[in-house]
């Protein structure tokens, strides 16, 4: 996959979480711009990030071209409020 696509998924507003299928099998799950960073050589992905106590338990990175196909996740229902009866 090519370093534009990449970006274009990142930078999209409103943004959609998305997933990261790598050539190798392992997957990663995007759920907030801020955890990704596009590198010159690849992306830089914080694993057990807290975005808002901007925490990580650790990082993962690799080049674009290990990068098969990105899709987004799949996203929860809403709930509707119940009228008071």
């Amino acid at each position: 996959m090519d370093k534009e696509a990449v970006r274009s998924e990142l930078t999209r507003e409103p943004f959609i979480p998305f997933r990261l299928h790598l050539t190798d099998g392992r997957t990663f799950d995007v759920r907030d711009p801020k955890i990704a960073h596009i590198m010159a050589y690849g992306l830089l992905i914080m694993i057990g990030a807290d975005v808002k106590a901007r925490t990580a338990k650790g990082y993962d990175q690799f080049p674009f071209d290990r990068i098969s196909r990105v899709e987004p996740l799949p996203q929860k229902p809403e709930r509707r409020s119940r009228k008071a009866s």
